[in-house]
């Protein structure tokens, strides 16, 4: 399968397909392409919900329609990328949030959502529970707090966890269990990022990169950082130092990897009573404490029932892929080949 089947097909229409009666789901898919470091033992794939909802809307003609498919024929790939136990899609709470609670400015500057990608973000999650799917929703809370506290659970249960998101704070997630599906557009929409691909790229480890994010600020969330420290000089500081407070505590070490000014410029922020770092990690910190039961996210998709849901949103092309990613897995098939799956651009 090509990454070009990829994320977005140019079949915008969802319309119904015919359907011989009575429908026989197809073999479900093996060989995990994306696992943990650490494969023993189950496999959770926890989804960010949003961010796909998102690709799919913008991808798919910017319809509630093409919503709905894209949603499905992007979660199918992500699925068959990964040989799974357990799924969690996380979806952003919509009535209430707790980061912009403690600070209003969060996010703020981004324009109002479309009509019709409201109305997607909506009618989304429950048609994907109606297909079997564990949906979470946690009031006040983001879908990346949905699969962070995934992460968590599957690691405390001895279990491996792909998290599926393009969200870079995800990546403080990463372990020798958790690794992250990094879902993008563009000639790569799909990057798997281990412990070692991260160390890699980032030269620092992983429970680090909340520090290096913080300094770095996020523009995409409204949040400046510390003016003139970038990614590059964040992971210098911290390969030096463990944490961002040690450092201040050394200042003429901080000066010395930083700069005079910039160095000077981080002590005095860190001592400051509104401390943009402190309020950035307290932002940009994932939450890990929602309940997420993993024997309610094991694989248990009917292929009738999910025909009935796919036949009701007109979607029934998507049948057999479905069928494949969600209904419990038999390893002693070949995988399913791809001939129902959405047809790439020209």
């Amino acid at each position: 399968m090509s990454d070009a089947l990829a994320l977005f097909d140019a079949d915008l229409s969802p319309a119904a397909a015919a359907i011989t009666e009575p429908v026989t789901a197809p073999r479900p898919t093996r060989s995990p392409a994306c696992t943990p470091t650490v494969s023993t033992g189950p496999v959770l794939l926890a989804v960010d919900g949003n961010a796909l909802v998102h690709r799919a809307f913008h991808a798919y003609g910017g319809t509630t329609g093409g919503a709905r498919y894209g949603f499905f024929a992007l979660l199918s790939v992500v699925c068959d990328q990964v040989g799974y136990d357990g799924l969690v899609i996380g979806f952003d709470c919509r009535a209430h949030s707790q980061r912009r609670a403690s600070f209003p400015a969060y996010k703020a500057q981004r324009p109002d959502k479309h009509e019709q990608l409201e109305v997607s973000l909506d009618e989304l999650p429950g048609i994907a529970a109606d297909l079997g799917v564990h949906v979470m929703v946690a009031p006040g809370w983001e879908a990346d707090d949905v699969v962070a506290s995934a992460a968590t659970a599957a690691e405390v249960a001895g279990w491996g966890c792909v998290v599926a998101s393009p969200d870079r704070d995800v990546l403080a997630l990463v372990s020798a269990r958790t690794s992250v599906l990094q879902v993008r557009g563009g000639d790569r929409p799909i990057r798997h990022v281990t412990a070692r691909d991260f160390r890699r790229r980032y030269r620092i480890r992983p429970d680090q990169y909340l520090q290096l994010a913080a300094l770095r600020g996020d523009s995409s969330d409204n949040l400046t950082g510390i003016p003139g420290i970038g990614a590059k000089k964040a992971a210098a500081l911290l390969k030096v130092y463990e944490t961002v407070d040690e450092a201040a505590a050394d200042p003429i070490g901080c000066r010395s990897v930083l700069g005079p000014e910039l160095g000077q410029a981080l002590i005095d922020d860190l001592a400051a009573a509104e401390s943009v770092y402190r309020r950035n990690v307290a932002l940009m910190a994932l939450h890990r404490e929602l309940d997420i039961p993993l024997d309610d996210t094991r694989r248990n998709g009917d292929a009738d029932r999910i025909l009935e849901v796919l036949r009701t949103h007109r979607m029934t092309g998507l049948h057999a892929r479905m069928c494949a990613a969600l209904c419990a897995r038999d390893r002693s098939v070949p995988p399913v080949g791809d001939a129902d799956a959405p047809p790439e651009r020209p």
